[in-house]
């Protein structure tokens, strides 16, 4: 018999897994993707990664944070806006995945598996544009 679970309840276990066994992280992640492939599941990836990562935040305080800059973080805008992240979400520990791209002018753009925080010039000049 070949029973699907739902995406949900394999989140919920990998993330476990996850949270529990750090070093074998490489281990669960090639097994969630022998289940996604032999399931026909694959295109529901992103939809699994962010239930796996709102679900590793939920059983673990971490939240991972994928931020966009125009230039590299110095080390004080890192710690303060972990600060912020932390504040705003009661996490216990922040993780911060760091992408430059030029072309957000400056600022930056904080993406979690439930929110977008937009802060970048060229969002600000977008909503400028926009005024009629």
């Amino acid at each position: 018999m070949n029973n699907k679970l739902s995406r949900r309840v394999i989140a919920q276990a990998v993330a476990a897994k996850l949270v529990a066994e750090p070093k074998r992280r490489s281990h669960w992640l090639q097994a969630l993707a022998a289940y996604m492939v032999e399931h026909n599941m694959l295109d529901d990836l992103d939809l699994m990664v962010n239930d796996i990562v709102r679900e590793v935040f939920k059983q673990s305080g971490e939240l991972l944070v994928d931020v966009t800059t125009a230039r590299p973080l110095t080390e004080s805008v890192r710690t303060d806006l972990t600060k912020l992240l932390r504040a705003a979400t009661d996490a216990t520990d922040v993780v911060l995945s760091e992408t430059v791209d030029p072309e957000i002018k400056g600022g930056f753009i904080a993406r979690t598996p439930d929110a977008i925080m937009d802060d970048s010039i060229r969002n600000k000049l977008k909503q400028l544009a926009s005024i009629k």
